[in-house]
């Protein structure tokens, strides 16, 4: 079900967060989708901090009873710290989507923008940015707007998808976001939701596709934060 806007509940909860807890907590959902295993080191990386910045602001949290660790360290949000994140994602999408669609911003600097605006922006800045972006369903990198869109049934992965068959790129994993070099790669080749190409078999065990009559080599990690339809 899609609708055509958002209320303003989502607010309330992430002002009462400081900025590194909110940009720790979004962080922390957007690389444990999926139910993929988050560890400290993984967030260090990601939000390019130190370790002891890091800890302090995960300290916060657990006290906060929003995020616990489990064996061997894994970092994972409690029921409350879900409904806060959901919130969070709420509004870093929307945000991406007014400053591609508004703004003009290029879609390969969307999220660090909007990770950068997140923290100031005001109650009514938000209300004029789901006005804005009111027919929007899915983010510049095709992830769903919470409320708004859900994930296709017939997705697939990449790494699963099928050989000689033409492909719709339809998302690209959130946590791609900070890692800045992959998505240059990915701005570069144009490989952006809503391309369509073909992956073709290659005796190495690679990820191989072909875009425009031009054949791609991708990696495992970026190949597995590529979500595809049959056409």
């Amino acid at each position: 079900m899609v609708t055509s806007h958002l209320p303003l509940f989502f607010v309330q909860g992430t002002m009462r967060l400081a900025a590194p807890e909110a940009t720790c907590l979004l962080a922390l959902a957007d690389l444990s989708e999926h139910d993929k295993p988050v560890f400290a080191d993984q967030l260090v990386r990601c939000l390019h901090i130190e370790p002891e910045q890091l800890l302090q602001t995960l300290q916060h949290l657990f006290t906060r009873q929003l995020v616990t660790a489990e064996e061997r360290g894994r970092l994972v949000l409690t029921a409350n710290g879900y409904l806060l994140a959901r919130h969070l994602i709420i509004r870093h999408r929307l945000l991406e989507r007014f400053l591609l669609d508004v703004v003009g911003v290029p879609w390969i600097f969307v999220h660090r923008e909007a990770a950068r605006l997140a923290p100031v922006v005001s109650p009514l800045f938000l209300e004029r940015v789901i006005e804005l972006t009111r027919h929007a369903t899915v983010c510049p990198h095709g992830n769903p707007i919470p409320g708004r869109s859900v994930l296709a049934t017939t997705e697939v992965c990449l790494t699963n998808a099928p050989m000689g068959q033409r492909c719709c790129l339809t998302r690209v994993a959130e946590w791609v976001g900070y890692e800045t070099h992959l998505l240059q790669r990915l701005w570069s080749h144009e490989l952006l939701p809503g391309r369509s190409f073909v992956r073709v078999p290659d005796p190495f065990q690679r990820y191989v596709i072909v875009v425009d009559q031009r054949v791609l080599v991708l990696g495992p990690r970026i190949a597995s934060a590529l979500f595809v339809v049959v056409e």
